[in-house]
Formats: structure tokens, C-alpha cells, sequence
């Protein structure tokens, strides 16, 4: 007799008035288990509001089915297990099955293909928001880089502070600046050496904590950009919107003594740079301007070896990837295509969800911070904190709050790449390949990261491992009265041919396997046969 986990749960009483009560749940579970031989040992309820993943019953069943290695699962539907994105992203460590009692479906590795298509198209949704989701968050972070904003806390010299507008800037510091520009001017005459400078400038009053800067410390003064107008962030230089303190020219000259060499840079973006890796060493390939049209692609070898010798021109990689997703359009069938504008339609529902208790919490966070921050200036005001106290306190808690406000805009940008990310599945069976051609660089990386992962280039040979919704798009034929067939025989077009490889990345919910590798059979690639 096959042993199971039940799981019930309502998210407001509306739900229950409406006959998704607990009580009814159970019922069902333990009615449906009866005629099919299934022993429950075990029902998880829970009636709380759940908007998001991290609900106590929920973990708890989790913990119990990691503990007594249990396989099956019985619950009402679908919206009574799965509350939001994070719950298909957390689902799809556990090698489940999924019994859905109302829908009348078993989701499970073994499931019909028509079943695990739909399911997997709604767990890759999820992993892509998510995944947007951090990414927005970043990209927020580095548009403020790019407006000259540095996110941290400032060098010696300067100061961050709340301008007029209430917004986080950074200021020179009127007691501390004149010492950096005096660190300067002495130590550029060569009649200095650091150690005479630390204790030339402690007794002129230049001191943290009433201690004087070690000598790396000032080393470290003497080197940073920041007090030219720029900053280092992540090893990139940016342009900064503060006030310099030291000139070019004065700068420079401190700089001779070190003998330092500068970094090259360029502002040439390339279409797959950070995407590919070397089969060899698992490097990044990095992309070359030849004759001034030509982008070939080649390994970094910043972990030794002779990967260098292996370039791939941009133009195949195109081919390929082209090939790969006009292969993919023509496998969807037609029928289904309402069934994948039902299931997004489904998700956009969580989404919704998900994004408004996200931005109430965001909210509450910064209401919370905002009173901090007026409580602490009120206790400055009537001498209850020192003053140093209050300026770390206040750094502190409006970078929190910046952070918050960074992610509540993300939230919104990621609304837009979600749609997107629809619309690409809809749109895969019209004219997909030559969209994919006349996209952007980061709309090319979007619609790749979508379909697949682990992305290789060896012995003139391009992999990439698919996401498992498509894995099984292409190697099961569909069937909605039966199980899963068996797979199609890879077969030869336009020069490349697709085999299945063995593969330990568990990508999509339900652990099912996931393996192809895409050779380019063009312009020099060779396929092995």
C-alpha cells in the first residue's frame, strides 16, 4: 500500500463560508485515499493568510517528508498547495507525487507528458520571476553606480548625509578634507615618507578615535580614486557626483611614486559575453573586434591551459541558437496552446499576489525605518545620544531604506520582464527564430536563460543543457489519454543533430531528467556522428 502526506488549507473565511473548509479537505483526502489503496499517515492543515512561501504547516510537512523520505502527496488542487512563486521553486528540490483530487491529475516524474508540459511551463515561470527578481534588484543598484551614486559608505574626507530632498548623498567633510589634500601635496614633493606623514598629520590633529591611521591605511588614502571624483566599484572605475578633493594633476603625481599600472577598459558590449563557458576549464569565453566587423569568441584561459587557440565566430553561435528555438516552436502543438495561455494566466494570479503582500511588507519596513530615524534625531536633539552615535545610526538606517525602495521599483520592473517572458512562451510557434535574430543582446540572453542553462563551447562543439519543459517538448510525444511515450529519435536538420546526454542538474519541479546537447553542424563546426 502506497504511504502519504494529505495537506489542506484556507486563507480567509470567505474560503470556508464557500465550502473550502478544513473539515471538508480532510474528507476529501482521506475519501479519495480509501479508493485508491493510499495510506495517509499523516494531514497538514493550516488556515492562516499565506501569501508567500515560509508558512508553518507547510515547512513542517516539508521537514516530515525529508525526514521519512515520503513520495506522494494528496491534496484538493492546485491553489491549495502552491500559494505563490516561491512554493514551485521550493517544490522542485523533492522528487514528488503530486496528487491534484479535484483536477483529477498526478503530477509526478512519471506523469503524462501533456501533464508535466504544463506543469513544467508554470514552474519555469516562477524560476524566471524569481530569478528577474534578484536581477531587477541589481540593476537598480547599477543604475545608481552609472548616476554617479556610490552605494557605500564614503572614505575618510567625506561624508553621507540627507540632503534638502531627503535623499542619500555624499558630502565632503569640512574637518577631515583639508588633511587628505595636506596627505597629498606633502607626500607628491618626495620628501616624505608615509611614516613621517602619520605622525605630521596626528599631531595636527588627524586621527580615528584618537589614534593615528596605520601606514597602510594612508597607503590606501594615497591610491583611492574616490578623492579625484570617481569610485571603484566591483573593479570597475565609475564617475562619481561628488565634490573632488584632490586635482587630476596632483593626484597623478602621487601616483608615479607607486609606479602603478592602469587597468585597459573599453565600452564594446557583445552579444554572449558572460553566457558561454569553456568545456575545457569552465572559463568565461570573452569576444574579439577583428578588422573592425568580425566577433569571434574565444576562452579567457584565466585558469591556465591552451583554450585560447578555439575561436567560434559570432554568426554561428547565432545559427545555432536560431536552430534550437525553431526546432522548439515546431514542437509545441497547436492544441495546447490555450492550455499554456491558461497556465500563465494562472500564474499571473500569483503573481499579483505575491508582488502586492511584497510591496505591503516593504511599506510596513520603511513606515518602521522612518520612525526610527525621527526618533533618533528627537533623542540627538534633546542630548540623549551622542553625536557620532546619531551619525551611524542615521547612515545605517537610510541605506536600509534605499535598499527597500530599490527593491519595491525592481518589483515593478520585474512585472515587466514577467510579460515579456509570457509572451515569448505564446509566441514561440510565430517566427520565434528571426525575432530571436533582431533582438537585443539582453533580450537574446533572456529568451536563453529561459529555455535552458549551462551554455559550453568544446572542440568546436556548442552545448547548452534545456530547461526540462523543453527537454520534454522536444523528446515525448504528447498524449492526454495515456502515459508518457516513448521518446522521439533525434534526427538530422539544417546540419546539426540533438543527443541526449546524462546530466546530475535537477532544473525543473519534479527531478524528471533533462538532458540535450546541441551541436552546429556550420561554418566551420563539425557534429559528431
Amino acid at each position: 500500500m502506497k504511504i502519504a502526506l494529505g495537506y489542506g488549507r484556507v486563507s480567509e473565511k470567505r474560503q470556508k463560508d464557500e465550502g473550502f473548509s478544513i473539515p471538508a479537505q480532510v474528507k476529501l483526502i482521506n475519501s479519495y485515499a480509501a479508493k485508491n489503496n493510499i495510506k495517509v499517515i499523516k494531514i497538514f492543515t493550516e488556515s492562516e493568510t499565506a501569501k508567500r512561501a515560509g508558512r508553518k504547516a507547510f515547512n513542517e510537512m516539508l521537514a516530515y517528508i525529508k525526514e521519512h523520505n515520503i513520495k506522494t502527496i494528496l491534496v484538493e488542487k492546485t491553489d491549495r498547495l502552491y500559494r505563490n512563486f516561491k512554493d514551485y521553486i521550493t517544490l522542485e528540490e523533492y522528487d514528488l507525487e503530486i496528487h491534484l483530487i479535484k483536477e483529477g491529475s498526478i503530477i509526478s516524474k512519471d506523469s503524462k507528458s501533456h501533464d508535466k508540459f504544463i506543469h513544467g511551463i508554470k514552474v519555469l515561470m516562477a524560476k524566471n520571476y524569481i530569478d528577474n527578481l534578484s536581477e531587477e534588484v541589481r540593476k537598480g543598484l547599477k543604475e545608481k553606480i552609472e548616476l554617479g551614486q556610490y552605494p557605500c559608505k564614503a572614505p575618510v574626507g567625506y561624508l553621507n548625509v540627507q540632503n534638502e530632498d531627503k535623499k542619500h548623498v555624499i558630502e565632503v567633510d569640512p574637518e577631515k578634507a583639508p588633511y587628505i589634500k595636506k596627505l597629498y601635496e606633502l607626500y607628491s614633493t618626495g620628501a616624505y615618507s608615509v611614516a613621517d606623514l602619520r605622525k605630521i598629520l596626528y599631531e595636527e590633529g588627524f586621527n580615528h578615535n584618537g589614534k593615528p591611521y596605520s601606514k597602510p591605511k594612508l597607503l590606501y588614502l594615497l591610491k583611492d580614486v574616490f578623492y579625484i571624483g570617481k569610485f571603484i566599484y566591483k573593479g570597475v572605475i565609475h564617475q562619481g557626483s561628488h565634490i573632488p578633493i584632490i586635482d587630476l594633476e596632483l593626484y597623478n603625481n602621487v601616483q608615479k611614486s607607486f609606479n602603478q599600472s592602469k587597468a585597459r577598459t573599453h565600452d564594446v558590449h557583445f552579444d554572449y559575453v558572460g553566457l558561454i563557458k569553456c568545456g575545457h576549464c569552465g572559463c568565461q569565453l570573452t569576444a574579439e573586434l577583428k578588422k573592425g566587423k568580425y566577433i569571434y569568441y574565444h576562452c579567457t584561459g584565466k585558469r591556465g591551459g591552451n583554450c585560447k587557440q578555439d575561436y567560434i565566430r559570432q554568426e554561428q553561435i547565432d545559427d545555432v541558437f536560431k536552430a534550437l528555438i525553431d526546432r522548439i516552436a515546431r514542437a509545441i502543438p497547436d492544441d495546447i496552446i490555450e492550455e499554456v495561455k491558461a497556465a500563465i494566466k494562472n500564474m499571473q494570479q500569483l503573481k499579483n499576489e505575491y508582488e502586492t503582500h511584497a510591496q505591503e511588507e516593504i511599506e510596513k519596513q520603511i513606515k518602521i525605518l522612518n520612525k526610527r530615524i525621527d526618533n533618533l534625531y528627537t533623542d540627538k536633539l534633546d542630548g540623549r545620544i551622542s553625536e557620532e552615535f546619531w551619525t551611524e545610526k542615521n547612515i545605517k538606517w537610510h541605506e536600509e531604506k534605499d535598499k527597500l525602495i530599490n527593491k519595491l521599483s525592481s518589483l515593478n520592473k520585474t512585472s515587466e520582464v514577467f510579460y515579456e517572458g509570457s509572451n515569448l512562451l505564446l509566441n514561440f510557434c510565430k517566427d520565434a527564430p528571426n525575432k530571436y535574430l533582431q533582438a537585443s543582446p539582453e533580450k537574446k540572453i533572456q529568451i536563453l536563460k529561459l529555455i535552458g542553462s549551462n551554455f559550453f563551447y568544446k572542440d568546436k562543439k556548442l552545448s547548452v543543457e534545456l530547461s526540462s519543459v523543453f527537454d520534454t517538448l522536444l523528446n515525448i510525444p504528447f498524449s492526454k489519454n495515456g502515459g508518457t511515450d516513448e521518446a522521439r529519435t533525434p534526427t538530422l536538420r539544417f546540419g546539426y543533430r540533438l543527443t541526449r546526454f546524462a546530466s546530475a542538474q535537477r532544473f525543473a519541479l519534479y527531478r524528471y531528467r533533462s538532458f540535450s546537447l546541441f551541436i552546429c553542424k556550420k561554418r566551420g563546426l563539425s557534429p559528431s556522428l
